[in-house]
């Protein structure tokens, strides 16, 4: 089964993880990255399409598109700004893609996420998965990944100390609490590979649990 597979967040902890799994696959015809600068990468299935995300032209096809992209609010403090990016380039790629005829997609959001919640990055994710599935693909796979296990290309101090404590405390998460375990970015890449070519329901939500099966 020979799919192409459309990225967004390439650049990112997980998004890096599933571009390599893609590009090193031979089950994968053809890969296309959607950048705001070049990442500089040649291989002979990778197409790149850098872009600032506010082209109506935007055109891309293929099997199946995967959402990996995110920002921080030491990055972008102003929340209005945090929204455009993680919701809105998010949704707004996720309708091309449904023009484009593209069967399956692919987000990944974080444990916790709610509509309701007071926390804005939990609402904001929440908001996010509603409005993702309300595009009405013909299926729809959403990550809920607590704390990320790995190497970023920049200093987060607070998560290097969660890094480090994660081990200890995850050790007492059992039951309902199992999924915020924490879980390394290559886990949930593979999650997400994987079902790339395995039948899928409509919507599914994967916590921790499901994602390192």
């Amino acid at each position: 089964m020979n799919k192409s597979v459309i990225i967004i967040g390439a650049t990112g902890l997980i998004g890096k993880e599933v571009l390599n799994l893609c590009l090193a696959n031979p089950d994968i015809k053809l890969v296309t990255i959607l950048v705001r600068k070049s990442m500089n990468l040649n291989h002979p299935k990778l197409t790149e399409l850098v872009t600032d995300f506010k082209k109506t032209e935007l055109k891309f096809s293929g099997d199946a598109l995967i959402c990996c992209l995110g920002t921080t609010r030491k990055k972008t403090p102003d929340l209005d700004v945090y929204k455009s990016i993680d919701y809105g380039i998010t949704l707004e790629v996720a309708k091309i893609a449904k023009q484009s005829n593209i069967s399956e997609v692919h987000l990944i959001s974080a444990v916790g996420a709610n509509t309701k919640s007071k926390i804005f990055y939990n609402r904001l994710k929440g908001e996010t998965e509603r409005d993702l599935i309300n595009l009405n693909f013909e299926s729809t796979s959403i990550y809920r990944p607590s704390l990320l296990i790995g190497q970023r290309n920049e200093f987060r101090l607070g998560e290097l100390i969660a890094q480090k404590c994660a081990p200890f405390f995850d050790i007492f998460l059992v039951g309902q609490s199992k999924k915020y375990h924490s879980i390394t970015s290559k886990q949930v890449a593979n999650a997400i590979f994987n079902r790339l070519f395995i039948p899928k329901s409509k919507v599914q939500i994967l916590e921790y649990l499901d994602l390192i099966k």
